[in-house]
Protein backbone atom coordinates (compact mmCIF):
# COMPACT_ATOMS: atom_id res chain seq x y z
CA UNK A 1 0.00 0.00 0.00
CA UNK A 2 1.24 3.41 -0.79
CA UNK A 3 2.31 5.82 2.07
CA UNK A 4 0.67 9.18 2.42
CA UNK A 5 2.85 11.68 3.62
CA UNK A 6 0.38 13.39 6.04
CA UNK A 7 -1.15 10.08 7.30
CA UNK A 8 -0.64 8.30 11.19
CA UNK A 9 2.35 6.74 12.17
CA UNK A 10 2.46 4.06 14.84
CA UNK A 11 5.40 4.02 17.05
CA UNK A 12 5.16 0.14 18.92
CA UNK A 13 7.45 0.46 21.73
CA UNK A 14 5.88 3.54 23.20
CA UNK A 15 2.69 2.70 22.05
CA UNK A 16 2.53 6.41 20.51
CA UNK A 17 0.64 7.71 17.23
CA UNK A 18 2.91 10.33 15.49
CA UNK A 19 0.31 12.17 13.33
CA UNK A 20 2.29 12.02 9.84
CA UNK A 21 5.46 11.14 8.26
CA UNK A 22 7.18 14.78 9.00
CA UNK A 23 10.27 15.31 11.20
CA UNK A 24 12.24 18.01 11.01
CA UNK A 25 16.24 16.76 11.41
CA UNK A 26 18.36 17.39 14.19
CA UNK A 27 20.77 20.56 12.99
CA UNK A 28 23.66 21.85 15.06
CA UNK A 29 22.96 25.59 15.25
CA UNK A 30 26.10 26.65 17.86
CA UNK A 31 23.50 29.25 19.22
CA UNK A 32 23.68 27.75 23.46
CA UNK A 33 24.81 29.79 26.23
CA UNK A 34 28.71 29.35 27.36
CA UNK A 35 27.14 26.85 30.06
CA UNK A 36 24.98 24.43 27.36
CA UNK A 37 21.86 26.13 28.51
CA UNK A 38 18.94 27.37 26.33
CA UNK A 39 18.53 31.29 25.01
CA UNK A 40 15.45 32.99 23.94
CA UNK A 41 16.60 32.70 20.18
CA UNK A 42 16.84 29.23 20.28
CA UNK A 43 12.87 28.89 22.33
CA UNK A 44 11.77 30.98 19.18
CA UNK A 45 13.87 29.18 16.54
CA UNK A 46 12.10 25.64 17.39
CA UNK A 47 8.51 27.08 18.18
CA UNK A 48 8.33 28.68 14.46
CA UNK A 49 9.14 25.01 13.04
CA UNK A 50 7.00 23.25 14.98
CA UNK A 51 3.51 22.65 14.03
CA UNK A 52 2.13 20.70 10.66
CA UNK A 53 5.53 18.44 11.53
CA UNK A 54 5.07 15.08 13.62
CA UNK A 55 8.19 15.49 15.77
CA UNK A 56 10.69 18.65 16.19
CA UNK A 57 14.31 16.88 16.55
CA UNK A 58 16.37 18.94 18.84
CA UNK A 59 19.58 19.18 17.46
CA UNK A 60 23.18 17.25 19.59
CA UNK A 61 22.64 17.72 23.27
CA UNK A 62 25.92 17.13 25.40
CA UNK A 63 24.83 14.39 28.02
CA UNK A 64 28.44 15.26 30.05
CA UNK A 65 30.14 18.54 30.73
CA UNK A 66 33.16 17.63 28.80
CA UNK A 67 31.77 15.81 26.02
CA UNK A 68 31.41 18.67 23.84
CA UNK A 69 32.26 18.59 20.12
CA UNK A 70 31.47 22.59 19.14
CA UNK A 71 31.14 26.34 20.67
CA UNK A 72 27.61 26.95 21.10
CA UNK A 73 26.84 23.18 22.10
CA UNK A 74 22.93 22.93 23.91
CA UNK A 75 23.32 21.01 27.14
CA UNK A 76 21.47 17.97 29.09
CA UNK A 77 24.39 17.24 31.55
CA UNK A 78 23.22 19.11 34.82
CA UNK A 79 19.78 19.59 35.99
CA UNK A 80 19.68 23.40 35.96
CA UNK A 81 19.87 22.68 32.23
CA UNK A 82 16.04 21.48 32.58
CA UNK A 83 14.35 24.75 33.62
CA UNK A 84 15.41 26.12 30.12
CA UNK A 85 15.19 22.80 28.44
CA UNK A 86 11.32 22.58 29.62
CA UNK A 87 10.86 25.96 28.23
CA UNK A 88 12.10 24.81 24.42
CA UNK A 89 9.84 21.14 24.80
CA UNK A 90 6.99 23.65 25.68
CA UNK A 91 7.37 25.61 22.67
CA UNK A 92 7.71 23.23 20.32
CA UNK A 93 4.43 21.54 21.91
CA UNK A 94 2.43 23.96 22.18
CA UNK A 95 2.65 24.31 18.63
CA UNK A 96 1.43 20.56 18.15
CA UNK A 97 4.10 18.69 17.46
CA UNK A 98 6.40 15.88 19.29
CA UNK A 99 9.20 17.41 20.89
CA UNK A 100 12.68 14.93 20.88
CA UNK A 101 16.00 15.63 21.93
CA UNK A 102 19.20 14.26 20.64
CA UNK A 103 21.73 12.85 23.29
CA UNK A 104 25.39 12.45 22.22
CA UNK A 105 28.97 12.89 23.77
CA UNK A 106 31.29 13.86 21.46
CA UNK A 107 34.37 11.21 22.13
CA UNK A 108 37.28 11.49 20.61
CA UNK A 109 35.89 14.68 18.40
CA UNK A 110 35.83 16.31 21.06
CA UNK A 111 38.52 19.21 21.63
CA UNK A 112 40.40 20.21 24.64
CA UNK A 113 39.87 24.01 23.85
CA UNK A 114 35.78 23.23 24.24
CA UNK A 115 36.08 21.04 27.16
CA UNK A 116 37.87 23.15 30.04
CA UNK A 117 41.41 22.38 28.95
CA UNK A 118 40.58 18.31 29.01
CA UNK A 119 41.78 15.77 26.75
CA UNK A 120 39.21 14.00 24.65
CA UNK A 121 38.14 10.73 25.73
CA UNK A 122 37.53 7.24 23.46
CA UNK A 123 37.05 3.77 23.33
CA UNK A 124 40.44 3.60 22.81
CA UNK A 125 43.67 5.95 22.08
CA UNK A 126 43.20 5.99 18.41
CA UNK A 127 42.96 9.43 16.59
CA UNK A 128 40.23 10.20 14.27
CA UNK A 129 41.13 11.19 10.84
CA UNK A 130 40.89 14.55 10.76
CA UNK A 131 43.68 17.04 10.54
CA UNK A 132 43.26 18.71 13.97
CA UNK A 133 42.19 15.90 16.00
CA UNK A 134 43.52 15.15 19.21
CA UNK A 135 44.43 12.14 20.43
CA UNK A 136 42.15 10.65 23.23
CA UNK A 137 42.38 9.05 26.67
CA UNK A 138 41.06 5.39 26.44
CA UNK A 139 37.94 5.45 28.90
CA UNK A 140 38.63 2.86 31.66
CA UNK A 141 36.03 0.19 32.64
CA UNK A 142 35.13 2.44 35.07
CA UNK A 143 34.53 5.22 33.05
CA UNK A 144 32.28 3.91 30.89
CA UNK A 145 29.87 2.43 32.96
CA UNK A 146 30.18 6.15 34.42
CA UNK A 147 29.19 7.37 30.85
CA UNK A 148 26.38 4.78 30.50
CA UNK A 149 25.08 6.49 33.35
CA UNK A 150 25.35 9.77 32.05
CA UNK A 151 23.46 8.91 29.14
CA UNK A 152 20.42 7.90 31.52
CA UNK A 153 20.95 10.69 33.81
CA UNK A 154 20.15 13.05 30.39
CA UNK A 155 17.09 11.02 29.54
CA UNK A 156 15.63 11.52 32.75
CA UNK A 157 16.51 15.00 32.78
CA UNK A 158 15.00 15.13 29.30
CA UNK A 159 11.49 13.24 31.07
CA UNK A 160 11.67 16.10 34.03
CA UNK A 161 11.70 19.05 30.85
CA UNK A 162 8.36 17.79 29.91
CA UNK A 163 9.62 16.00 26.10
CA UNK A 164 7.82 13.58 23.90
CA UNK A 165 11.81 11.43 23.78
CA UNK A 166 15.05 11.58 22.81
CA UNK A 167 16.89 10.32 19.75
CA UNK A 168 20.51 8.46 20.95
CA UNK A 169 22.95 9.99 18.10
CA UNK A 170 24.38 7.15 17.32
CA UNK A 171 25.56 8.65 14.19
CA UNK A 172 28.77 11.05 12.99
CA UNK A 173 31.40 9.61 14.49
CA UNK A 174 30.82 10.51 18.19
CA UNK A 175 31.20 8.27 21.35
CA UNK A 176 28.64 5.47 20.49
CA UNK A 177 29.83 5.05 17.26
CA UNK A 178 32.99 5.22 18.22
CA UNK A 179 32.39 2.05 20.58
CA UNK A 180 30.82 0.42 17.68
CA UNK A 181 33.82 0.88 15.05
CA UNK A 182 36.65 -1.72 14.19
CA UNK A 183 38.60 1.60 13.60
CA UNK A 184 38.32 3.32 16.24
CA UNK A 185 37.28 0.88 19.35
CA UNK A 186 40.75 -1.38 19.78
CA UNK A 187 39.93 -2.47 23.31
CA UNK A 188 40.05 -6.46 24.80
CA UNK A 189 37.18 -5.84 27.48
CA UNK A 190 33.95 -6.53 27.85
CA UNK A 191 33.13 -3.27 25.41
CA UNK A 192 35.72 -4.01 22.51
CA UNK A 193 36.40 -6.87 20.48
CA UNK A 194 34.46 -8.67 18.08
CA UNK A 195 31.11 -7.05 16.62
CA UNK A 196 28.78 -8.80 19.64
CA UNK A 197 31.09 -7.07 21.61
CA UNK A 198 31.43 -3.91 20.20
CA UNK A 199 27.56 -4.08 20.34
CA UNK A 200 27.59 -3.82 23.82
CA UNK A 201 28.27 0.11 25.06
CA UNK A 202 25.32 1.30 22.28
CA UNK A 203 23.25 -1.69 24.01
CA UNK A 204 23.80 -1.14 27.07
CA UNK A 205 23.02 2.79 26.98
CA UNK A 206 19.38 2.20 25.11
CA UNK A 207 18.95 -0.23 28.06
CA UNK A 208 19.84 2.53 31.19
CA UNK A 209 17.15 4.86 28.81
CA UNK A 210 14.65 2.41 29.36
CA UNK A 211 15.14 2.27 32.95
CA UNK A 212 15.15 5.48 33.43
CA UNK A 213 11.91 5.17 31.53
CA UNK A 214 10.36 2.35 33.78
CA UNK A 215 11.76 4.08 36.55
CA UNK A 216 10.01 7.38 36.38
CA UNK A 217 6.69 5.50 34.84
CA UNK A 218 7.24 6.72 31.16
CA UNK A 219 6.33 3.99 29.11
CA UNK A 220 4.89 6.28 26.54
CA UNK A 221 8.45 8.20 25.97
CA UNK A 222 9.73 8.01 22.63
CA UNK A 223 13.22 6.57 22.00
CA UNK A 224 15.17 6.49 18.72
CA UNK A 225 18.14 6.07 17.30
CA UNK A 226 20.67 7.30 14.91
CA UNK A 227 23.04 5.73 12.74
CA UNK A 228 25.84 6.48 10.28
CA UNK A 229 25.52 3.31 7.80
CA UNK A 230 29.32 3.08 6.94
CA UNK A 231 32.54 4.30 7.59
CA UNK A 232 35.23 5.12 5.17
CA UNK A 233 38.25 4.62 7.96
CA UNK A 234 39.70 1.19 7.50
CA UNK A 235 38.63 -1.20 9.16
CA UNK A 236 35.40 0.65 9.65
CA UNK A 237 31.69 -0.07 9.94
CA UNK A 238 30.36 -1.45 6.60
CA UNK A 239 27.15 -1.72 5.83
CA UNK A 240 26.53 -5.73 7.18
CA UNK A 241 27.81 -4.47 10.65
CA UNK A 242 25.23 -1.94 10.65
CA UNK A 243 22.33 -4.53 9.26
CA UNK A 244 23.55 -6.54 12.26
CA UNK A 245 23.49 -3.79 14.66
CA UNK A 246 20.23 -2.92 13.99
CA UNK A 247 18.28 -6.16 13.81
CA UNK A 248 20.20 -6.74 17.20
CA UNK A 249 18.93 -3.43 18.71
CA UNK A 250 15.22 -3.87 17.09
CA UNK A 251 14.96 -6.26 20.52
CA UNK A 252 15.44 -3.30 23.10
CA UNK A 253 12.98 -0.51 23.40
CA UNK A 254 13.77 1.13 20.27
CA UNK A 255 10.65 3.19 18.03
CA UNK A 256 12.45 4.27 15.21
CA UNK A 257 15.83 4.12 13.13
CA UNK A 258 17.40 7.40 11.82
CA UNK A 259 19.50 7.07 9.17
CA UNK A 260 22.15 9.98 8.79
CA UNK A 261 22.44 10.80 4.82
CA UNK A 262 23.02 13.30 2.95
CA UNK A 263 20.92 12.02 -0.05
CA UNK A 264 18.19 9.96 0.45
CA UNK A 265 18.97 8.10 -2.56
CA UNK A 266 22.66 7.43 -1.21
CA UNK A 267 23.81 4.37 -2.51
CA UNK A 268 27.69 2.89 -0.40
CA UNK A 269 30.46 5.10 -0.06
CA UNK A 270 33.12 2.68 0.48
CA UNK A 271 32.45 0.72 -2.80
CA UNK A 272 31.37 4.01 -5.07
CA UNK A 273 30.28 1.93 -7.91
CA UNK A 274 27.56 -0.18 -6.22
CA UNK A 275 24.87 2.55 -6.89
CA UNK A 276 22.04 0.37 -5.40
CA UNK A 277 20.29 2.34 -2.15
CA UNK A 278 21.32 1.87 1.25
CA UNK A 279 17.04 1.57 2.23
CA UNK A 280 17.00 -1.08 -0.33
CA UNK A 281 19.78 -3.13 1.03
CA UNK A 282 18.01 -2.68 4.47
CA UNK A 283 15.13 -3.94 3.32
CA UNK A 284 16.54 -6.66 2.12
CA UNK A 285 18.46 -7.70 4.79
CA UNK A 286 16.06 -6.39 7.82
CA UNK A 287 14.41 -9.38 10.24
CA UNK A 288 11.19 -9.58 11.08
CA UNK A 289 11.60 -7.69 14.56
CA UNK A 290 13.14 -4.85 12.56
CA UNK A 291 10.68 -4.83 9.91
CA UNK A 292 8.23 -3.60 12.91
CA UNK A 293 9.85 -0.40 13.82
CA UNK A 294 9.62 2.77 11.00
CA UNK A 295 12.68 4.00 9.89
CA UNK A 296 13.48 7.50 9.40
CA UNK A 297 14.89 8.70 5.60
CA UNK A 298 16.81 12.48 5.41
CA UNK A 299 19.14 14.27 2.98
CA UNK A 300 18.22 16.46 0.00
CA UNK A 301 14.31 16.17 0.56
CA UNK A 302 12.93 20.12 -0.66
CA UNK A 303 9.71 19.04 -2.60
CA UNK A 304 6.46 17.43 -1.61
CA UNK A 305 7.73 14.93 -4.55
CA UNK A 306 11.32 14.35 -2.67
CA UNK A 307 9.18 13.27 0.52
CA UNK A 308 6.92 11.25 -1.46
CA UNK A 309 9.69 9.75 -3.61
CA UNK A 310 11.63 9.20 -0.12
CA UNK A 311 8.93 6.75 1.31
CA UNK A 312 7.98 5.00 -2.02
CA UNK A 313 11.93 4.32 -2.16
CA UNK A 314 10.97 2.63 1.30
CA UNK A 315 11.30 5.32 4.26
CA UNK A 316 8.36 5.55 6.78
CA UNK A 317 9.30 9.00 8.02
CA UNK A 318 11.45 11.81 6.57
CA UNK A 319 13.45 14.05 8.18
CA UNK A 320 13.40 17.47 6.34
CA UNK A 321 16.67 19.48 7.50
CA UNK A 322 17.66 22.65 5.23
CA UNK A 323 14.56 23.33 3.80
CA UNK A 324 13.11 23.69 7.28
CA UNK A 325 15.82 26.26 7.90
CA UNK A 326 14.34 28.63 4.81
CA UNK A 327 11.00 27.34 5.42
CA UNK A 328 10.23 27.69 8.78
CA UNK A 329 6.81 26.29 7.91
CA UNK A 330 7.26 23.83 5.62
CA UNK A 331 4.70 21.03 6.42
CA UNK A 332 2.23 23.66 6.29
CA UNK A 333 3.54 24.83 2.73
CA UNK A 334 3.60 21.30 1.74
CA UNK A 335 -0.13 20.10 3.35
CA UNK A 336 -1.53 23.54 1.38
CA UNK A 337 0.46 23.46 -1.98
CA UNK A 338 2.43 26.98 -1.04
CA UNK A 339 5.71 27.03 -3.27
CA UNK A 340 9.13 26.30 -1.31
CA UNK A 341 11.79 28.82 -0.63
CA UNK A 342 15.28 27.55 -1.68
CA UNK A 343 17.43 30.04 -0.63
CA UNK A 344 17.12 32.97 2.31
CA UNK A 345 15.94 36.46 1.07
CA UNK A 346 15.21 38.65 3.79
CA UNK A 347 16.06 39.68 7.59
CA UNK A 348 17.27 37.16 10.28
CA UNK A 349 14.31 38.22 12.18
CA UNK A 350 11.71 37.12 9.27
CA UNK A 351 13.25 32.86 9.20
CA UNK A 352 13.33 33.16 13.38
CA UNK A 353 17.03 32.05 13.00
CA UNK A 354 19.43 32.58 16.28
CA UNK A 355 22.04 35.01 15.68
CA UNK A 356 25.19 32.73 15.91
CA UNK A 357 23.33 30.22 13.31
CA UNK A 358 22.29 33.16 10.96
CA UNK A 359 26.40 33.28 10.63
CA UNK A 360 26.90 29.95 9.57
CA UNK A 361 24.23 29.65 6.77
CA UNK A 362 25.25 31.63 4.15
CA UNK A 363 25.35 29.00 1.88
CA UNK A 364 21.63 29.51 2.33
CA UNK A 365 21.51 32.70 1.44
CA UNK A 366 20.60 34.79 -1.76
Amino acid sequence: MTKQLFESVQLNKSGVTLKNRIAMAPMTTTSSFFDGSVTDELIEYYGARAGEAAMIIVESTFIEDYGRAFDGSLGISKDTHIEGLSKLAKAIQDKGSKAIIQLYHAGRMGKSMLNKGRKPVGASTVKALRDDAEEPEALTSEQVEEMIKHFGDAARRAMEAGFDGVEIHGANTYLIQQFFSPHSNTRDDEFGGDIEKRLTFGRRVIREIERMKEKLGKREFIVGYRFSPEELEKPGITFKDTMHMLNAFAHECIDYFHFSLNDYKRGSIIDTEDIEYLIHKYHKNKSTALGEIPVIGSGGIWEKADAEEALETGFDIVSVGKAHIVNPDWAEKIKSGEPIERKIDGERDEYHIPRPFWNSVGFLKK
